[in-house]
């Protein structure tokens, strides 16, 4: 090693430049595989440090929970804070945060976390508050006013407030619970933000409670991490399921999430999966909450291999050792694409991300076409990419499947936002084991979950109103329904009496005349 690589290692920042409590140190390089800190982490870790509020925009999976997590541990460690509320969207997120506190934490009962979600009673809530007396209060914006109502939690004696995916706790439409759980946080001395964009309701938060943060942003939001390999596959939608297996199949060593626009799609891909493959589940807003919490536990165990899953599970899940992420049904929004690519590769890990792309979806070749300029993706071994340059490749297939609008109703349904499904839309999905149910795609930012619940006998094929089915209108470019040819076989005697009686009156008439 040459002088200047040895001067150049020195002055390169490393946990122990950021962090002085060895507990901290030891827990990150030991328990949690950092090899050095990341790029968010060497930015953000001396500003929280220091006490400044700060709004710091990162990629996926760049380890900014630990980023604000470590700094705020040492700041209670040497008594500079006492209490800090963290404020996150889902359930989900806040499980996870509180699983990275748990390790990074270990070896010491100075600094205790406590997750606060709703979905599940409160009472056990209470009781942990009251027992550990927890310093690191991780919580969904609903839970804490509930338990603050209650007289349990002392938000109001918190230092420091830390609003993590700030942008979807907007657009899930928690802004005025986290404006009011601000307003009664009367000790707050400092503000940490993590977003990944800055919409309207964010911004207005921000002018009122933290008007000059530190503004940190180390990677585009549109940026997909350098560790990520992003691989495509083009094939007729039918195939899709064919192809997957195929992928899935080919390396005992991967272990996967597919993703689903809808809970309906999830269902039917696990349903088609679970009989191809072993150890493979489902997970969805519309399973209850502790359903959910076994199969994240399982799949983080190693009991499953292959995940089915909404955007549910888009954000903020990291399993270590999640090797490939599926777009089975591509998202049409590039950050949406990012965020669920983020969900290998993450904290530098290797990953990989393939993206099924339906080549008889005009719309999603576009989309594709669209995020090819800030994603450089490859083709699977053995195949090659598409030549979009002529504007040929899809042509044919656009007339052939009635123009554009289908694809966009294959994104959640920009026609069936009322409850009822355009007849484009059920035209595109009559006979395919993905089709949805009327109102079944998921609300991307609803605090409800990802969308309405389905109705039961999900094959049915009334619309909502129970009347006659908008697809009346195309069934000539289909072959008949076999209830249909029996319907004619049966009525066909009835026609031939009324045509034999009509004859004899034409020549009863017909001698009178």
């Amino acid at each position: 090693m040459t002088q200047a690589e040895t001067a150049s290692e020195a002055t390169e920042p490393n946990f122990e430049n950021l962090l002085t409590w060895p507990v901290l140190i030891e827990n990150l390089k030991v328990k949690m595989g950092f090899k050095g800190p990341t790029p968010i982490q060497k930015a953000a870790m001396p500003a929280v440090l220091s006490g400044r509020d700060i709004y710091a925009g990162a990629k996926t999976g760049s380890g900014k929970t630990i980023a604000f997590l470590a700094p705020l541990a040492e700041r209670i460690k040497k008594g500079e804070i006492h209490r800090v509320l963290i404020l996150a969207p889902t359930r989900e997120l806040v499980l996870q945060m509180d699983e990275e506190a748990m390790r990074l934490l270990d070896g010491q009962t100075e600094v205790v976390s406590v997750p606060l979600y709703g979905g599940v009673p409160v009472d056990p809530q209470i009781l942990a508050i009251k027992a550990h007396k927890p310093r690191l209060f991780i919580a969904t914006p609903g839970r804490v006013l509930d338990l603050f109502s209650e007289g349990v939690l002392p938000i109001d004696q918190a230092q420091v407030a830390v609003l993590d995916e700030a942008d979807r706790m907007c657009d899930m439409g928690f802004a005025p619970q986290v404006t009011q759980i601000l307003d009664l946080m009367k000790e707050r001395k400092q503000m940490l933000l993590f977003s990944a964009t800055l919409p309207k309701e964010l911004t207005e938060i921000m002018s009122k409670y933290c008007p000059n943060p530190e503004r940190i942003q180390v990677d585009a939001p549109d940026q997909s991490s350098e560790t990520i390999t992003h691989r495509v596959i083009f094939c007729p939608r039918k195939n899709k399921i064919q192809r997957l297996v195929q992928v899935l199949t080919s390396d005992p060593s991967i272990v996967s999430v597919s993703f689903s626009r809808t809970r309906t799609g999830a269902d039917r891909l696990y349903d088609r999966l679970r009989t191809e493959l072993g150890q493979v589940a489902v997970l969805h807003a519309g399973l209850d909450m502790n359903e959910r919490e076994r199969t994240l536990r399982a799949l983080k165990d190693g009991r499953i291999k292959h995940l089915v899953a909404t955007d549910v599970f888009a954000r903020g899940i990291d399993v270590d050792f999640l090797t490939h992420v599926i777009h089975f049904d591509l998202s049409g929004n590039l950050e949406e694409y990012i965020h669920r690519s983020g969900r290998s590769g993450r904290a530098g890990r290797e990953g990989t991300t393939i993206a099924f792309v339906e080549s008889d979806n005009p719309e999603q070749l576009q989309d594709y076409q669209t995020f090819a300029k800030k994603v450089k993706f490859l083709p699977m071994p053995g195949e090659e990419l598409p030549d979009f340059s002529s504007g040929g490749f899809g042509r044919s297939q656009e007339g052939h499947r009635g123009g554009r609008s289908h694809g966009r109703n294959d994104r959640g349904g920009r026609h069936d936002r009322g409850g009822e499904r355009s007849r484009h839309s059920e035209g595109r999905y009559k006979n395919n084991s993905e089709a949805r149910q009327s109102g079944g795609g998921e609300g991307r930012h609803s605090s409800g979950g990802e969308g309405r619940p389905p109705r039961e006998g999900g094959h049915h094929r009334q619309d909502s109103r129970g009347g006659r089915h908008p697809q009346k209108r195309h069934e000539s470019s289909r072959p008949p329904r076999r209830s249909e040819s029996t319907t004619t076989q049966r009525t066909s005697p009835q026609k031939t009496l009324l045509s034999k009686t009509k004859s004899f009156l034409s020549k009863v008439f017909g001698k009178k005349t």
